[in-house]
């Protein structure tokens, strides 16, 4: 094998490298669950006996909408519940409500 078509190997391998490596963190670039649980919490007054997120999307826009259910009151009284709206790419907070 001559010195050029080593050079053009090395060089297909090395591109390939980067476009895998440039995919694969445009995948990663999304909130964690775990984050956006972490930046929910921040709004919230209340202790949570149970939290829960799920993706979503709001007007075109990827979000994680994270509610925390407040320890219940009574059968008939479930307690106070905080839904926290976040952006999935950047966290930032889209909309707060309570229940």
């Amino acid at each position: 094998m001559n010195t050029l078509m080593k050079r053009a190997i090395v060089l297909t391998a090395l591109l390939s490298l980067v476009l895998a490596i440039g995919c694969a963190s445009r995948g990663s670039a999304e909130v964690s669950k775990e984050r956006a649980i972490e930046l929910a919490r921040e709004h919230v007054s209340f202790e949570p006996g149970k939290i829960e997120a799920e993706k979503d999307t709001e007007d075109g826009r990827p979000v994680w909408r994270v509610t925390f259910y407040g320890k219940n009151v009574s059968a008939v009284h479930p307690g106070e519940v905080m839904i926290v709206t976040l952006d999935r790419r950047t966290g930032e907070v889209v909309a707060l409500s309570m229940a």
